[in-house]
């Protein structure tokens, strides 16, 4: 017995050395074929995983990341994404956006897990919160463009540290604050480093001098202070472009600047710089643009300036300067014909360039979805990318920045002196149109110096249409300012027709148009400024604001009256075509008040402005999405939209509607809800009190009317008739009361 245990026992114990022995040589033979070949497949699911993710932390309203779907394994044919030839990680993700073609939300962190990421460029998109802190260990990346955003964040807090391969930062445009970061002189590669439109306050940093590949820099329109460091360009021998304007920059431009032989462009206006202008700027032979305005130089125009044969845009107006009757300067800085120095106000200041002269790494975009997204050659060079950023970058200041400057002769002898330099504005191109007196004259360069050239300080808000600024003219009157894009306004002749019947419509849930300003680069509209904000912004803070039944009913009535006029009383009669809660203005005591109408007749959109389509995805009703043939009733469906929006706590593409089919909404939901009868749970929390229930049902099913489908869609005027019955009680009896005491 004793000797048959034993002997099983002895079996065991083989039968487990060699299972043993079997899961190790398992083991190493695994560990060996993943080593061998798994180990790219490993990253091809990680990757796929994250691109997924980043996909998910989008609102894609558009459907610009169609292909990326879970079920597509070949990723590196999506949209946007290119990867390495030979090992088949993504190496590139551009997705540039434009008005009507954009995403919206947050830059996910999952971007971290792409660690061969070259380049990552998101231009023009909607995307808020801060930049993923995991992005600044991403070693391998060489392009940095998120231009055109509303991304936040402290500058000092980025890390750039391991990022010494990069070699274009674009953060232009967005609302990036703080102070200059000191890692930011590892990035020893940069040619292209761009912060404009930001609100930076800090000195310049005498690292940025150091930066010996640096080609494009533009630090405009941020609070940046003190004075340039001397070195300033020591190094920079390479520099093509500089932009230092609208900043508070003081003290005298470094004469070391003058050794940056191949410079074409400077830009120093609108600063506090002071003392004498370098004559060694006389020996930058490339140089194309110079814009030294409106600081307090003093002192003689060098003559060295007359050098500068490639110059054709000069400004030196509103200094305290000089010039000799025989300075060349002035002659390199004229056209033929003008008698004095002139400011010509038809060109723009615009500091952001236009939308397709944009200077920046998104110039090269990823091809449209219908395209091959091939790998990209990995031996491509920079002298590509730089030349592009740089010639875009000189074309649209040149296009957007100008000065007429010429010597004036007045026919009969002078005695010998130093003339002083004034300026004269021609009126006739620089008054604005006025509809609406407002008690002062406007002008032009008013608008221009109140809002420090449409800096982002004055920026409220941007739409399709445009951006618009708050213009302080005085400490008694504000105004609101709508920047058009101008390469989208239909032509004259039709432009100042439709602004004419713009300028005098007048109601008191119509914002009101005060005038206009027209030129052949620039255009805008001048409003009356509300303090309110928009509804888009009220909707979203209603939690710690008064919301009751009462602001719910007034809010919507405003906004069906402004509607209805639109539709039955003014002669050609304006559909809006693009009602959304951003473009319903609220003064403090929460009057509503309609903007943007009419506009969409004056603006092109590559079509007719009468038939194409406008209007802003999750509010266009679904006839006029399909098939561009718009009617009064399309107004009446975006209206609804907005009123499901004010009655729930959702928005019209709510996030958490991603979890049904393609194409759910806000109406969706709600006649899902309806059907389920869950009608309490539809409403907002504040607005469910006993003494409006039976209101708050009848404006859903109202909401719901507005947006079913055609014909059962009623008219403007129907909805204003009903929304009337459907006055708080304190209202309505108040109404009967001075109906009676009329009849009285």
């Amino acid at each position: 017995m004793i000797l048959t245990s034993g002997v099983v026992l002895m079996t065991m114990k083989m039968q487990f050395s060699r299972i043993l022995i079997l899961f190790l040589m398992a083991f190493a033979f695994s560990s060996f074929l993943f080593s061998a070949y798994g180990k790219e497949e490993v990253f091809v699911v990680s990757e796929k995983m994250a691109l997924l993710k980043i996909k998910k932390s989008f609102i894609d309203p558009f459907g610009i990341l169609l292909s990326w779907k879970s079920d597509n394994s070949s990723y590196c044919s999506w949209y946007g994404v290119s990867c390495n030839a030979n090992s088949s990680r993504v190496s590139e993700l551009r997705i540039k956006g434009n008005n009507t073609n954009k995403l919206v939300g947050n830059l996910s962190h999952a971007v971290a897990y792409l660690e061969e990421l070259r380049v990552l460029s998101l231009p023009f998109h909607d995307l808020t919160g801060e930049i993923p802190v995991q992005i600044w260990d991403l070693q391998n990346l060489e392009v940095l463009d998120v231009q055109g955003n509303a991304i936040q964040g402290d500058f000092s807090s980025y890390n750039f540290t391991r990022l010494r391969k990069l070699r274009v930062l674009n953060l232009g445009f967005n609302r990036i604050v703080g102070r200059f970061p000191p890692s930011l002189a590892k990035c020893r590669c940069l040619s292209v480093l761009i912060l404009a439109g930001n609100g930076v306050n800090d000195v310049i940093p005498g690292f940025i001098g150091g930066f010996e590949k640096l080609k494009v820099l533009n630090l405009s329109s941020n609070r940046l202070i003190g004075r340039v460091p001397v070195n300033f360009g020591v190094k920079c021998r390479d520099l093509e472009h500089l932009d230092l304007s609208f900043n508070f920059l003081q003290g005298e431009i470094p004469r070391v600047l003058g050794k940056c032989c191949h410079l074409r462009t400077v830009l120093l206006n609108s600063n506090k710089f002071s003392g004498v202008i370098p004559s060694e700027l006389g020996g930058l032979r490339k140089l194309e643009v110079l814009l030294l305005n409106n600081n307090s130089f003093t002192g003689e125009i060098p003559s060295s300036l007359g050098n500068l044969t490639a110059l054709h845009v000069c400004n030196l107006l509103f200094n305290n300067l000089s010039f000799s009757s025989e300075n060349k300067t002035i002659r390199r800085c004229s056209f033929v014909g003008n008698s004095s120095l002139t400011v010509t106000p038809r060109m723009s200041l615009a500091l952001a360039p236009p939308m397709s002269q944009q200077s920046n790494e998104s110039q090269r975009v990823a091809a449209p979805p219908q395209e091959s997204n091939q790998s990209r050659n990995e031996e491509r060079g920079l002298t590509a990318l730089e030349i592009t950023v740089a010639v875009s970058v000189a074309l649209a200041f040149v296009v957007s920045l100008a000065v007429l400057v010429s010597l004036c002769k007045n026919g009969k002898e002078e005695p010998p002196s130093v003339p002083r330099i004034e300026a004269s504005i021609s009126p006739d191109v620089s008054n604005i149109t006025i509809f609406n007196d407002v008690g002062v004259v406007l002008t032009y360069e008013k608008i221009v110096q109140a809002t420090r050239n449409f800096s982002w300080i004055y920026w409220i808000g941007t739409g399709g249409f445009g951006s618009t600024y708050r213009v302080e003219i005085s400490s008694e009157l504000t105004l609101a300012v709508k920047r058009l894009l101008t390469e989208t306004v239909d032509g004259t002749i039709q432009f100042e027709a439709e602004i004419q019947t713009l300028g005098s419509i007048n109601h008191p849930n119509l914002i009101t148009l005060i005038g206009y300003y027209r030129s052949d680069t620039d255009m805008f509209l001048v409003y009356n400024f509300l303090p309110g904000g928009n509804l888009e912004k009220y909707i979203h803070e209603r939690a710690s604001r008064v919301f009751n039944y009462k602001v719910l009913h007034k809010i919507a009535l405003d906004i069906g009256l402004a509607i209805s006029f639109l539709h039955d009383q003014c002669d050609p009669r304006i559909i809006h075509r693009d009602i959304k809660p951003s473009n319903i203005l609220l003064d403090n005591e929460l009057n509503a008040y309609l903007s943007d109408f009419g506009l969409s007749r004056i603006m092109g959109t590559g079509t007719s402005s009468n038939t194409a389509v406008a209007g802003t995805f999750g509010y266009v009703a679904p006839e006029y999405a399909l098939t561009s043939r718009v009617s009064d009733r399309a107004d009446v469906y975006s209206y609804g939209v907005v009123l499901l929006e004010l009655l729930s706590d959702k928005r019209a593409l709510d996030p958490s509607f991603a979890a049904y089919e393609d194409g759910f909404n806000i109406v969706s939901w709600a006649n899902m809800m309806l059907r389920d009868d869950k009608i309490e749970d539809i409403f907002y929390t504040s607005l469910w009190e006993p003494d409006s229930e039976e209101k708050l049902k009848a404006m859903l099913h109202l909401a719901v009317k507005c947006t079913a489908d055609l014909p059962d869609r009623p008219r403007m005027i129907q909805v204003v008739e009903q929304l009337k019955n459907l006055q708080p009680e304190n209202l309505r009896t108040m109404e009967i009361q001075d109906s009676s005491i009329i009849e009285e």
